[in-house]
């Protein structure tokens, strides 16, 4: 039986987002007291904030919800004070997000946290394991009541690979369909350090993806400098650029073929001069040829590397030399930079260029795939999503 769309095209979103309430955080606070991430409202004019622990905030959550708005204008300063009243009850009845995808065209997404993404700057070991456990809980019961229209990643933290492991099997085990890991490592254990290899080796065993949000740092400035905090932004994609320069050069594809990475929302534009700076640096020797790979960067990140976008043109410019097979299409849903209720207009505009088979690749085939969701695809003239037969 298939999932009927009041669409004609076909769309699941690679990147949506839960924002999880200051009650989440309650049982954390329970057990770790003010060392536990936590909401807090300590100014009511500026809202509520998550507090990673012992008084160190991160972004507000109106800065999440609140689209196109100066936080610095009159009418900002006042969307900043209202916080979860920001939040579209999508948010968390499933019901009334399932109205939001039937209205924005919307057949199914792919689900990120939201303020959890900064825990991974906590240093604290079991905090970190007790937030991430109780996330891919909630979570996972969260996506169970809409089994075929919401799918789940999970969180892992990499201070203790073998519990990172075992954590990763459980999300597994829940139906989520990848985890998430710091979008850049800590500066002192880079992923090219060969002391994440049984990490690799379990997720490629498992075929869970490993997926890297924009803001997921290890470090509070995402692998940027201090001094670049303002402009952490516009220039997020740096930090992510060196992860994945240093995973394929330092040979972790390699040795790990059939791992998968997915590099969200840090939009495409800046992804072909990468390649093509790797690869001229592999052909010069100096870069990747050092690191004794067989293969040109630009190979490796057509094989084992996704990327999501939502509206840049920049990487639809160069997809041919990206890969369409690499890139898939994501809403955002709810948070600020979101293009919801307005998905199919953004779609129809940014994609006119392009032939029928690459949106349905971008829009639907490659997220199905790289995940393995449970539908049939059946080519860029399918009405609607039909799910799989399952063998009993």
């Amino acid at each position: 039986m298939g999932v009927t769309m009041p669409v004609n095209r076909l769309c699941i979103s690679a990147d949506s987002h839960v924002v999880e309430s200051a009650e989440f955080f309650k049982p954390l606070v329970e057990m770790f007291g003010d060392r536990s991430p936590r909401v807090v409202t300590l100014d009511p004019a500026l809202g509520p904030k998550l507090d990673i622990g012992n008084g160190t905030f991160t972004i507000s959550v109106s800065e999440f919800l609140q689209q196109n708005i100066d936080f610095k204008s009159s009418q900002g300063q006042e969307s900043l004070r209202l916080g979860y009243d920001l939040a579209r009850p999508g948010c968390y009845d499933t019901s009334e997000r399932l109205k939001d995808q039937d209205f924005d065209g919307i057949d199914a997404e792919v689900i990120y946290p939201s303020l959890l993404f900064g825990v991974y700057q906590i240093d604290d070991l079991d905090i970190v394991k007790a937030t991430f456990g109780l996330y891919n809980d909630w979570v996972g019961n969260y996506c169970k009541e809409q089994p075929n229209r919401l799918f789940a990643l999970g969180g892992v933290q990499l201070f203790d690979l073998d519990e990172a492991i075992k954590e990763m099997e459980r999300c597994k085990n829940m139906g989520h369909v990848g985890v998430c890991i710091p979008a850049t490592a800590p500066p002192d254990r880079l992923y090219s350090d060969p002391w994440y290899d049984k990490f690799w080796a379990a997720a490629q065993e498992m075929k869970m993806s490993l997926n890297m949000h924009i803001f997921t740092g290890a470090t509070p400035n995402h692998g940027l400098p201090p001094a670049m905090k303002s402009s952490g932004y516009a220039l997020a994609s740096c930090g992510v650029m060196f992860t994945c320069a240093d995973i394929i050069q330092s040979g972790v594809c390699e040795r790990f073929p059939d791992i998968k990475f997915v590099v969200t929302e840090f939009e495409t534009g800046w992804i072909a001069n990468m390649l093509k700076r790797l690869d001229w640096g592999f052909v010069r020797g100096g870069g990747a040829k050092t690191q004794s790979i067989p293969m040109k960067p630009s190979e490796y990140w057509r094989r084992n590397f996704r990327a999501t976008f939502e509206d840049d043109d920049l990487g639809i410019m160069t997809r041919e030399y990206i890969g369409t097979n690499t890139l898939m299409w994501g809403n955002d849903y709810p948070h600020g930079d979101s293009i919801f209720p307005h998905s199919q207009r953004v779609l129809t505009d940014l994609l006119a260029d392009c032939t029928p088979e690459e949106r349905y690749e971008m829009t639907v085939k490659n997220v199905v795939e790289l995940y393995d969701l449970p539908f049939v695809l059946e080519g860029p003239g399918q009405a609607r999503l039909n799910q799989k037969s399952v063998s009993t």
